[in-house]
């Protein structure tokens, strides 16, 4: 199965653990496949270096260097497709997942956004 995380569901996956992490987790073990653009990921790794994050990263001991490599060796990278503009996006800074998710073809987006998850029907 090939899905798509949001930023919040790697951050909470690398931070925290819950489902996030086992979704992690199974790629990690090769029960899925989590594709993402190069936007993504910058847009991960911007996130990561908020300073709100700064404590728990403390906490935690790894620097966002080694997360992103981690997450750069996980995934199969996608050119994320070129899409029309979402008039039903809530939220259009979304529009990269949607775009990520139909290059890659993924059969799923994680993500805990409720602005993406309105869109489900």
């Amino acid at each position: 199965m090939k899905v798509v995380l949001d930023t919040n569901i790697w951050v909470s996956g690398l931070l925290w653990g819950g489902f996030p992490r086992q979704v992690i987790i199974r790629a990690e073990q090769q029960q899925i496949t989590i594709a993402a653009s190069d936007r993504l990921l910058s847009e991960l790794e911007a996130t990561l270096n908020y300073p709100k994050l700064q404590p728990r990263l403390l906490r935690i001991g790894i620097p966002v260097e080694e997360l992103m490599l981690r997450v750069r060796q996980l995934v199969e990278l996608c050119s994320p497709a070129s899409l029309p503009e979402v008039s039903s996006l809530r939220d259009p800074d979304d529009l990269i997942v949607i775009a990520a998710a139909v290059a890659a073809n993924a059969e799923v987006i994680i993500t805990g956004d409720a602005d993406l998850l309105v869109l489900h029907p």
